[in-house]
């Protein structure tokens, strides 16, 4: 058997064992069977023992009537019964036995009276009709029955003995009966079939163990069809991954209407085969990218090498500058790559309580540094907002890379940070502006785009950095919006919300940093406040 499972998992099979269906069925049945078990256990016992209870109660209210008929006594105060008979005859007339009982009273050891109707008798006599051997019979055992009575009966007391007699269990009251004056003993017996009473709990014990069994059955049928119903999602589920391939992503689970734990299941699956089928998608697009744009260069440098002239010391110089610049463009294409990649991960942008005046002048004194422009830190806003510093310096360097590249030397750029509201709340609008060669409006969606480039432009780029800048924006909850025209320069605005709601990934911070924020108090040179940073050089020389 061990071997048998064995070669099934070599041969990348998995052994099939109860299905969920079947388990919490079993379970369910199970709990009901001990449950109904432990509740029949429990109450046909508590009758069992009432019925024990209630018979010996019957049999001493027919010895207390006896005792009250024995010393009865006339108006004059003279007693009723002056013989052991006359109380044997009046307890005999006077008792009605039930479909259960039957009553026989003795007389100095011999059989006296019985009532005229009775369902059994204790001491019966052969009928008539009956056969010697029959006859034989009934009178041995109504001779063994009679010798038991005798035997247990205790002169002057009352005791109740349980006794077999007839093929019947039978607990029976045997009472000594004594009148004064008169020395004749008498014997009043009482005896109640407890066996047939028995029975007839134990019938209904059977028919509530049918019932049962019936209300498991039932309950197994329409229990499996109700679970079935119930986890088809995960029958779904099982079909899904069965179907589901590298090569094909686009299966997706059938949500049931239902507002509940399996529903929330199927759901979260499809969220999760659209996270791998997006990872696979980012995957293909970054072999593809990559090839594509590595393809360019490694031709260049082959290409150059080829037709170097090795004994020439400056065709090899050439040949050595340009595969070095080849190499750092291939560098450069693969770190944004990455970056493109690593964007698509849940915790690329990680959002904390930021300074936004703080961070403007900080973005500021690094972006001035990057060419020779007039720069201006236009606007700050003091607020705070939920955002992660470094990720949005990436962006802004990026723009103002941009905006070096598409402009003329000495050639104005603004940096400005705004506070404004929003049909949400308030927003946040980080702008870098530029006095540039602006973007054609038919170019202005596509240079979103990976490899995207347009005319104009001072240098080589990678054409993935407005990419890179757009995940950033779209990792903070908002987006790049672009406002420009040919001639007129280009204006790249990253606007999105200032508070977010935290998800898990997030790291923690104390809510008394937004304390004291009551909205935007944004602030422009105008109204006196020294907001504005200006640089003219890269070696961050004043205006004047």
């Amino acid at each position: 058997m061990a071997e048998e499972r064995l070669r099934d998992r070599a041969a990348g099979g998995t052994p099939r064992g109860w299905s969920v269906r079947i388990r919490v069925l079993t379970t369910v049945l199970a709990f009901m069977t001990v449950g109904l078990a432990v509740t029949g256990v429990l109450t046909y016992a508590a009758q069992f023992r009432a019925l024990d209870q209630r018979i010996d109660a019957e049999l001493w209210q027919e010895f207390d009537e006896l005792e009250l008929l024995a010393v009865a006594t006339e108006e004059d105060g003279s007693p009723v019964h002056t013989t052991v008979d006359s109380v044997l005859v009046h307890a005999t007339d006077s008792a009605a036995p039930s479909d259960y009982e039957s009553v026989i009273t003795l007389l100095d050891g011999t059989p006296k009276y019985q009532p005229r109707q009775q369902k059994f008798g204790l001491l019966p006599r052969p009928a008539k009709d009956a056969t010697a051997e029959e006859a034989a019979q009934i009178d041995a055992e109504s001779d063994r029955v009679l010798h038991e009575i005798l035997a247990v009966h205790e002169p002057g007391s009352a005791l109740i003995v349980s006794m077999e007699a007839q093929g019947r269990d039978l607990r029976v009251l045997v009472a000594s009966v004594t009148v004064e004056g008169d020395p004749t003993e008498g014997v009043f017996v009482v005896a109640s079939d407890i066996g047939a009473q028995q029975r007839s709990l134990w019938q209904s014990v059977l028919t509530f163990a049918v019932l049962s069994v019936l209300t498991l059955l039932v309950a197994g049928w329409v229990g499996y069809a109700i679970i079935g119903r119930l986890l088809r999602p995960l029958e779904d589920l099982r079909a899904a991954t069965e179907q589901i391939t590298v090569d094909d992503l686009e299966y997706r689970v059938p949500v049931p209407e239902e507002r509940d734990d399996i529903s929330a299941l199927a759901r979260n699956f499809n969220r999760m085969l659209s996270r791998i089928q997006a990872g696979f998608a980012e995957q293909r697009r970054f072999m593809s990218d990559v090839g594509h744009e590595l393809r360019t260069p490694l031709t260049i440098v082959r290409g150059t090498l080829e037709t170097t002239d090795v004994e020439d010391v400056a065709d090899v110089q050439e040949s050595r500058e340009i595969a070095l610049e080849e190499l750092e463009r291939m560098g450069r294409v693969v770190g944004d790559l990455s970056e493109l990649a690593a964007s698509t991960r849940p915790d690329y942008v990680r959002p904390r309580p930021l300074d936004l005046q703080a961070f403007a002048r900080s973005a500021f004194a690094r972006i001035e540094h990057i060419a020779e422009r007039d720069w201006l830190l236009e606007r700050t806003a003091d607020v705070v907002a939920d955002a992660d510093e470094q990720r949005l310096a990436q962006a802004v360097v990026q723009l103002a890379a941009n905006a070096v590249r598409y402009s003329e030397e000495g050639s104005r750029i603004r940096m400005a940070v705004d506070c404004v509201p929003g049909l949400d709340g308030p927003e946040i609008r980080v702008s870098v502006q530029d006095e540039g060669v602006g973007i054609a409006p038919e170019d202005q969606q596509r240079i979103f785009e990976r490899f995207a480039r347009v005319d104009g432009a001072a240098g080589s780029g990678t054409g993935l950095g407005l990419p890179i800048v757009q995940a950033i924006a779209e990792g903070h909850g908002g987006s790049v919006h672009l406002d420009s025209a040919p001639g007129r320069g280009s204006t790249f605005t990253i606007v999105f919300p200032q508070f977010r709601d935290r998800g898990p990934g997030d790291v923690e911070a104390g809510a008394g940093d937004r304390s004291g924020d009551t909205g935007a108090r944004g602030s422009s040179p105008a109204e006196g406040e020294d907001t504005a940073a200006r640089g003219t050089t890269a070696r961050g020389k004043d205006d004047g």
